[in-house]
């Protein structure tokens, strides 16, 4: 075996001594020295230099560079060797450079690498560009300069080489194919990934031992997990690695149906998917939202005889704090104590915080007990579950317990605090804590103020949404794209449009708008706040979408009144291998509903358990009463609430509501009798039952129902709608503060409709239930709330014809909807009305929703 060279370079050079002293005889000499350690002395590399005219091929310059560089990747294993390593490589640099090598390929290359480890990658890339201009065609050149690229992460930049390579007739070897194919994986460059791929076809390149899982890799990085998956069987490798780079890259990008695919192809047709295959499905499906699947994964892993070990645990462990699935949980901790796995503090922290979000706190206490290592996010965990269940006090408890254990509470640990705050509606609470952090020298980051802003959110203060977003910014603090994703779900809330846009705008300069969960936003925030063509418009700009995203898209087309496009996009979804859940067939029912298609609404329902293996919530029932109920079936619809196995409180309103369209007082005060028991505080039946009886003039029977009311204080929902002009909200209230311009709107209200008359219409005074005159109640149709905001829409719309918008929070009567037709007729004018059920879009004398709704 070759003795390792051991050097040292002192400054300045010293002088060389030809002359040599002669060896004593071999048996005088004594056992041989131990071989010297790299670049400690100075003799071997003296000699080596004298005699480097021998090595004019530079072999023994990329033997010292390619050692020197060796000694600085084994930092934890020998400390004083990369000192001196660290030391002399500079010194080596500078004898290539004046034994006028460093032009010679592969000593050019050998000190790239050197460079690299000293972590001077920029000026190694750059000597490599110096030396391609020298030697142009030089092929060691060339496919080291891409695959060093590819390794810094310079994704474009290794492409961009390598396209020179290629334009300048290199050739490219193996290695660098599988380094390009990685970085064209990376950049979402799938064009000139297969540019590569045929290169490398045609170059042969192919053959390579990485090419196979680089390039499989490279198409499910483009979420074309078909094509990752041909190269795979195509090439019929035996190693599981390239199969799992696959697998993890589609649990990545949110393709969890792709690698759950992928690994039930494994199982069945091998290579055998191991403990890392699993895993990492599983950890996609955690992280997905996919947590009834995570436990089909462990199903199998332990049909193939594998064991889960702590990683499973505690993957599954996090789709069931996610779903809530106590029992669940409860059987995993079963499972880890009987197999007795070797418990560790992040097991350990995961089974706290199961224990937490599922809310049995008491068992979360006790596995935190009993635990002999915790760190602090096992801390941070029980006491963001102490926060989430509003016990504040045992929280701050904890804190202190901190504390004394030495630990001191990071920003994590303030964030599950607000969190719980502002989830609770004590948002001005959430406020001190982040003024108190900061005053203790903690500085607030993008999730306190995204906790913060969640929480009012959730809770409907879309205004405080609003003021503490402008706040975050205030504060230096750039929002995430989680932050983007509330404040869309905010304006689609309160149905702005124009703020919409301008968050739209904001995530576009961030490049927000490529993540899936900002595009789903958007989708559900342009359906919502009436701008359905710009939602489409995201929509199909996806190159491959999801179940969300179709269920937004779904619910956006099926609330516009567009139920036929919904019903494609429910057919074209399942053709594309997408399973529907709940939420698509609640969507696609109110599509029916506003068709209605009663046939087709019974067969999707039908087909929920028995083709798709979905079973019904609460809402597809609510939804089947609500379709049969609202097109006159109001017998089928009882029925269906007997029959069906769900007896909640949004069926019997479905009902109720139907009843109330259609006038049918018997079934009516049947339903409203069960909504008094289950609901008795919900005020909005009540007063669906006081219209009813005054319609019906039923005077004595609607007094009381008022007077019931009283006596529980009930509060009624007053009626509002508003439009926006410029960057103003206008709010008509029926029991408000009058508009400013009220005198001007009601003058411009009578002039249309009295050209309304001329064209045909005629005042449906059915839905004033006072016992007053006719032509008192036909005065009391003009105060309606979207009839004055439409009108003031028409006094201040402008050239440009822009729809006029308007929202409403209670249902649109009869009346004000064949205003709106009548006026769209009229003066050319396009409005868009969403009210409490569905969009109305007005357009020469016909509405959307073609008169049902």
């Amino acid at each position: 075996m070759a003795q390792a060279i051991s050097v040292s370079l002192p400054t300045p050079p010293p002088t060389y001594h030809h002359q040599s002293k002669p060896l004593p005889p071999h048996h005088a000499r004594g056992p041989p020295p131990p071989p010297p350690r790299l670049l400690t002395t100075t003799t071997t590399l003296s000699a080596s230099l004298r005699a480097a005219d021998s090595f004019r091929d530079g072999r023994l310059l990329v033997s010292l560079l390619r050692q020197c560089a060796d000694l600085l990747h084994r930092e934890e294993e020998d400390a004083e060797g990369v000192s001196s390593a660290r030391r002399l490589a500079p010194q080596l640099h500078s004898l290539v450079v004046r034994s006028g090598r460093s032009r010679d390929p592969h000593v050019a290359c050998a000190l790239v690498d050197l460079l690299a480890r000293l972590g001077r990658g920029a000026s190694g890339r750059r000597l490599l560009h110096e030396a391609e201009k020298e030697e142009a065609k030089d092929a060691v050149l060339w496919n080291k300069h891409v695959a060093m690229l590819a390794e810094a992460e310079e994704w474009g930049e290794a492409i961009a080489v390598f396209r020179e390579m290629q334009a300048r007739g290199v050739a490219a070897d193996g290695y660098t194919c599988a380094r390009v194919l990685h970085a064209c994986g990376r950049a979402g460059a799938l064009r000139e990934g297969k540019a590569v791929h045929a290169h490398a076809l045609k170059a042969g390149a192919d053959a390579h031992a990485l090419v196979p899982g680089f390039l499989a890799g490279m198409y499910a990085e483009n979420a074309d997990v078909a094509a990752a998956r041909l190269v795979l069987e195509a090439a019929a490798p035996e190693s599981v690695v390239p199969w799992n780079a696959v697998v993890a890259c589609c649990a990545r990008l949110g393709l969890v149906d792709d690698a759950l695919d992928l690994a039930e192809r494994m199982a069945r047709a091998g290579p055998d998917p191991n403990m890392a295959t699993w895993n990492t499905v599983l950890s996609g499906c955690s992280r997905n939202g996919r947590d009834l699947d995570a436990f089909g994964v462990v199903r199998s892993m332990l049909e193939q005889g594998l064991l889960p070990d702590a990683t499973t645990v505690s993957s599954l462990l996090k789709s069931v704090a996610n779903s809530g699935l106590l029992a669940h949980g409860m059987e995993v901790h079963s499972f880890f104590l009987r197999h007795q796995l070797e418990p560790d503090v992040y097991t350990g922290t995961a089974f706290v915080d199961m224990y937490a979000k599922c809310g049995r706190l008491d068992y979360a206490q006790k596995v935190f007990d009993a635990l002999e290592l915790r760190n602090l996010t096992t801390w941070n965990s029980l006491i963001a579950g102490y926060a989430n269940a509003d016990q504040f006090d045992r929280a701050l408890e904890l804190v202190e317990a901190m504390k004394r254990n030495r630990l001191d509470p990071d920003i994590s640990t303030w964030n599950g605090l607000i969190t719980g705050y502002s989830m609770s509606g004590q948002s001005s609470q959430a406020v001190l804590l982040i003024r108190q952090i900061k005053a203790l020298g903690v500085t607030p980051n993008v999730v306190s103020w995204t906790s913060l802003i969640s929480g009012t959110c959730h809770n409907g203060e879309y205004e405080d949404s609003f003021y503490f977003f402008g706040e975050m910014l205030k504060d230096g603090v750039q929002p995430s794209s989680v932050t983007m994703s509330i404040m869309l779900r905010a304006c689609a809330g309160l149905a702005l449009l124009k703020k919409g846009k301008e968050l739209h705008c904001f995530a576009l300069r961030r490049a927000y708008d490529d993540d899936m969960v900002v595009r789903t936003a958007l989708i559900d925030m342009y359906s919502k706040a009436g701008g359905l063509t710009s939602a489409k418009r995201i929509f199909e700009g996806v190159q491959k979408n999801n179940l969300v995203s179709c269920n937004a898209m779904l619910t956006g087309l099926a609330v516009h009144g567009q139920g036929h496009e919904a019903i494609k996009l429910f057919h074209d979804m399942c053709s594309s291998g997408l399973k529907p859940d709940s939420i698509t067939f609640t969507a696609l029912l109110t599509a029916c509903r506003s068709l209605e298609l009663i046939t087709e609404g019974w067969e999707y329902f039908d087909s929920m358990e028995n083709r798709y293996g979905v079973t019904p919530t609460v809402e597809n029932y609510a939804c089947m009463v609500d379709l049969l109920a609202r097109c006159g079936y109001l017998d089928e619809a009882m029925d269906f609430i007997k029959r069906s196995p769900v007896k909640a409180a949004s069926l019997w309103g479905a009902l109720l509501t139907g009843c109330s369209i259609h006038g049918n007082l018997a079934l009516a005060e049947m339903a409203a009798r069960k909504l008094f028991k289950l609901e008795p505080y919900n005020s909005a039946n009540y007063l669906q039952m006081v219209s009813l009886y005054e319609r019906e003039q039923m005077y004595d029977e609607a007094e009381s129902l008022k007077y019931a009311m009283k006596a529980r204080e009930l509060d009624t929902r007053p009626g509002w709608s508003w439009t926006q002009i410029g960057q103003s909200i206008h709010v008509f209230e029926v029991d408000g503060k009058p508009h400013p311009d009220t005198a001007e709107i009601y003058e411009e209200l009578i002039r249309l409709i009295f050209q309304i008359r001329k064209a045909g219409y005629v005042p449906d005074t059915s839905c004033i239930s006072y016992n007053v005159p006719e032509e008192e109640k036909e005065k009391l149709l003009l105060s309606h709330t979207e009839k004055l905001a439409i009108t003031y829409g028409l006094i201040h719309s402008d050239a440009s014809r822009a729809p006029i918008r308007v929202i409403k929070n209670t249902r649109m009567c009869n009346d004000c909807h064949e205003v709106a037709k009548h006026i769209s007729a009229l003066c050319d004018q396009q409005i868009i009305l969403r009210d409490a059920d569905r969009f109305h879009h007005f357009a020469d004398g016909k509405c959307s929703c073609n008169d049902c709704w």
